[in-house]
């Protein structure tokens, strides 16, 4: 019998579906779809192929944008750290990228040896991190005076919360001080991430900026999955032995489950070196066959045991750690983080593989 492997599967038309939502909640507006972390762990290549209705693709680093070029892509990519060597700005030029601009060290820089980089202007609003205060914009805008300077970007620090009044004292300083400088300037505003876009249509501008959500996973913070997103990635691993366990027998490291009666364990071939949660809790489901089985004791390396009892479950059979029917943000919360964490944590070894190609 030929097992398969521990994988990723990709719903690549799952993908193409969240993409034209986006843009359906944002109408005559243009997308720059963020793919970093390797596409959030899909696989950032084949995802800028699959989205290449987008006006743009943002990734964090030069490196990921480079290794977009290599494989073809010709769109407009952002680098959203900008750089910060002169190397960098050349190669970043060379791979005709554009730049943030989010400190004097990378103004001083852009004037010296990239003045034709297309570049947009970071201000922060709330998140406290990358960007010049928004008070400072009129300051720096002419400090920026001979650069490529296409738009203003800024980020929603609180929007993956609908209860939080951040989001609307946020929205109403950018309408009062950043808003009318831009369109004085004629420069394009960024700004609604996935929550933005979904929860908060007042943030709605030049721009939308999409990324969780393009993935099929919910944006906010209370671990709801959304029907109106569609998952694209499914994490599965073959079971590889079916064992009794007697009644008193403890399973896996440390014992910290022991079987109340005489059971059946099976053994998946996955465990926290392939990017399942060691934290996560006893108990939580993992899918074989479509019917919901208990983990139960800890997560090792390399593998994960699960209660089966008197099922049916023979070694071959596959094990879904999430997916579709098995959502990431339920499992997320079992283990104490957020799906971010999840989804981009998957390690080298484990296989990939894509559906539905467009």
């Amino acid at each position: 019998m030929e097992l398969d492997r521990t994988k990723i599967t990709i719903n690549l038309k799952a993908l193409l579906s969240n993409f034209k939502y986006a843009s359906a909640l944002a109408p005559g507006k243009k997308i720059m779809s963020v793919i970093k972390a390797d596409g959030y762990g899909h696989g950032s290549i084949r995802v800028a192929k699959t989205l290449r209705a987008s006006n743009s693709f943002a990734v964090a680093r030069l490196e990921e944008a480079e290794d977009l070029r290599i494989a073809g892509l010709s769109s407009p990519v952002c680098v959203l750290e900008g750089v910060s060597s002169e190397r960098d700005l050349i190669r970043a030029r060379e791979l005709g990228l554009q730049l943030m601009v989010h400190s004097r060290h990378q103004i001083n820089l852009y004037k010296k040896h990239g003045t034709d980089v297309p570049i947009w202007l970071k201000i922060d609003s709330g998140m406290g991190r990358l960007g010049f205060d928004i008070y400072q914009c009129s300051e720096v805008l002419r400090s920026l005076s001979g650069l490529n300077l296409i738009g203003i970007i800024s980020h929603l620090s609180h929007a993956d919360d609908v209860n939080s009044n951040r989001t609307e004292e946020q929205l109403q300083i950018l309408s009062k001080e950043i808003l009318p400088i831009a369109k004085k300037q004629k420069l394009d505003f960024n700004l609604a991430n996935s929550a933005g876009l979904i929860g908060w249509k007042e943030s709605l501008s030049d721009w939308i900026r999409p990324g969780l959500m393009l993935f099929g996973v919910s944006p906010f913070s209370d671990y709801k999955s959304r029907d109106d997103l569609l998952p694209c990635m499914t994490f599965s691993a073959p079971i590889i032995a079916v064992k009794e366990i007697k009644r008193g027998q403890s399973v896996g490291y440390g014992g910290i489950f022991t079987a109340a009666e005489n059971t059946r364990i099976a053994i998946v071939a996955a465990g926290y070196a392939d990017g399942y949660p060691r934290e996560i809790e006893q108990g939580a489901p993992i899918l074989i066959d479509g019917k919901r089985f208990p983990l139960v004791g800890r997560v090792s390396m390399d593998l994960i045991c699960v209660e089966i009892k008197n099922s049916r479950i023979e070694p071959g059979d596959i094990a879904v750690l999430w997916g579709e029917s098995l959502r990431v943000e339920e499992i997320a919360r079992l283990a104490k983080t957020i799906p971010y964490t999840l989804l981009t944590g998957i390690s080298k070894r484990v296989g990939r593989e894509f559906l539905e190609e467009i």
